[in-house]
């Protein structure tokens, strides 16, 4: 295939980059969703003759921008130094020198796009490091990609995605105010890019007008659509967007 692009490239679309774009852009092949048949599966499990779109998990860095952006809460300052995102204190116990070694950034900052993000060899922030952020230690042309536990406990528990699901509450309260269908619907167009199905909106609503206590760490006080916004983060279409 590269063979043929590159041949039509320098012969039929002398040269042009844009014409070579359209060309990707426009195919079958790169226009294939993600749907599934089963008899194309079967003759081609592993996806060999891109009969459909492959599933990928966006990298560390696109999720964590991503969670920020439909939080509203993405800093997009471009250039300057490198930013330093917190670190439990546990990953820090090693570390003689752990009260100098990592000065955290103040909280605008740390809320800039990923690529800013400092990465010390040694000391890689634990969330970057379990989502496979690129080796750090030795040069690779490529980036691994796992599936393992350790991610959906990352995604689900950690406190970076707790801290943010607080925030899209917040900011859903202010958009939309207090009513569970309006939320639900202002939710899935942030998070999702779509409107919640008929079935969705039913279940999500349900789930909202459940008697919960306050969080009181959150100025929305909702615990139901912190959950809520934290369920979305952790769905598949997020992580895997098509």
């Amino acid at each position: 295939l590269l063979d043929w692009l590159a041949d039509w490239f320098v012969h039929e679309g002398q040269w042009s980059l844009k014409a070579l774009h359209r060309l990707i852009l426009t195919s079958n092949a790169w226009r294939m969703s993600r749907a599934t048949q089963p008899e194309y599966a079967a003759a081609d499990p592993e996806n060999r003759f891109l009969w459909h779109q492959s599933y990928r998990r966006l990298e560390v860095e696109a999720l964590r921008d991503s969670i920020l952006a439909v939080c509203g809460e993405l800093n997009r300052d471009q250039f300057g130094r490198g930013v330093f995102l917190p670190i439990p204190a546990a990953a820090m116990e090693a570390n003689t020198d752990r009260d100098s070694i990592w000065k955290v950034s103040a909280p605008a900052d740390i809320s800039r796009r990923t690529v800013y993000a400092f990465v010390k060899r040694g000391l890689v922030v634990p969330m970057l490091e379990v989502m496979d952020l690129c080796d750090t230690v030795s040069s690779s042309p490529r980036r691994q990609v796992t599936t393992v536990a350790p991610q959906a406990l990352t995604l689900f528990n950690g406190e970076f995605v707790n801290e943010q699901a607080r925030r899209f509450a917040d900011r859903l309260q202010r958009e939309v105010g207090p009513d569970p269908g309006r939320q639900v619907d202002r939710a899935c167009r942030l998070a999702l890019g779509r409107s919640p199905s008929p079935s969705e909106q039913v279940a999500f609503r349900e789930f909202l007008e459940t008697d919960s206590p306050l969080d009181t760490t959150s100025p929305s006080g909702d615990t139901r659509l912190i959950q809520l916004c934290r369920v979305l983060f952790n769905l598949n279409e997020f992580a895997y967007p098509e």
